[in-house]
């Protein structure tokens, strides 16, 4: 086999960590496996990323995505169009995938907990403007907590995946956002405390 060129060889040695990263976790990874499975050298790999840890660091974070933050003058439509964005977006699914890891690597690994805050920062962020923007229209109370907001409505989706880990289907997803959607404005309805 070929080897492949250096910008391409960057690119599928980062693929490749992905993809061993999914498939078993960071013990999964190694040097000798990237190297075999992408066709990069392992010299080519100390080259571009240092060490095998780095090269994992770097794959996980290629994964993180910025999210549009959608303004339809509904908290509703909203989040759905949010929720159905992140769902098609490949290396959102990936991200998702590696969440787990990602957390339990925090534990001992700096760059890790970088990146972790980093990928749910990324997550938080359009879900928190969205419902700022319901704040400011009156749909939701104006004292809200948002952080516990955005707890509120991402934390069944955390809990499907990671917890139970079950597949969120389209009609879980609708089932979620309609109950967060409903509790949401039923905040507007309540004299502050």
């Amino acid at each position: 086999m070929a080897r492949p060129r250096s910008e391409e060889a960057h690119r599928a040695a980062l693929d490749t960590t992905v993809e061993l990263l999914l498939e078993g976790g960071i013990e999964g990874v190694t040097l000798d496996e990237v190297a075999a499975r992408s066709g990069v050298a392992k010299s080519t790999l100390y080259r571009h990323f240092g060490s095998r840890d780095d090269l994992i660091t770097m794959a996980a974070r290629c994964c993180v995505v910025e999210h549009p933050t959608p303004d339809t003058g509904s908290l509703a439509s909203d989040l759905e169009f949010l929720f159905d964005h992140i769902g098609k977006v490949e290396e959102q699914r990936k991200i998702t995938g590696l969440l787990s890891i990602l957390i339990e690597s925090a534990r001992w690994d700096p760059a890790m907990e970088e990146l972790r805050d980093q990928a749910l920062a990324e997550r938080r962020r359009p879900i928190r403007t969205v419902l700022q923007l319901a704040q400011l229209r009156g749909e939701i109370g104006p004292h809200l907590d948002l952080d516990a907001a955005v707890a509120m409505v991402v934390g069944p989706f955390t809990y499907r995946r990671m917890i139970e880990r079950q597949p969120v289907t389209p009609e879980f997803a609708e089932m979620v956002l309609h109950g967060a959607v409903a509790a949401l404005k039923a905040t507007a309805d309540r004299a502050p405390v």
